[in-house]
């Protein structure tokens, strides 16, 4: 299991991106590239296929505590006041994400 750790603001979203899990950096690309970066939108998602209702995307992404880190993430971008769709747009290769 992957422990939900405190991404440190003073730190560029290359280095923190860089240190975090694998399946974590996937979960960052599939937000970026599923939901345009939005974490609410693919909080609400996981909400929604967890509960049975319709979703958007069935991510492949095996993190138990997903929505914990899309909270830590998005307050990560928040007190940056920087995205990481900079440090991941190119750096990783395309998976198939759903």
């Amino acid at each position: 299991m992957i422990a939900v750790q405190q991404l440190d603001p003073a730190l560029p979203p290359a280095a923190v991106f860089a240190q975090l899990d694998r399946d974590v950096q996937r979960l960052v690309v599939a937000t970026k590239t599923l939901y345009n970066g939005n974490w609410d939108d693919c909080a609400e998602d996981i909400r929604r296929r967890r509960a049975g209702k319709p979703y958007l995307f069935k991510l492949s992404v095996s993190i138990p505590d997903d929505l914990e880190w899309l909270g830590r993430l998005k307050a990560y971008e928040a007190a940056r006041g920087e995205p990481f769709d900079a440090q991941t747009s190119d750096d990783h290769p395309r998976e198939d994400l759903r």
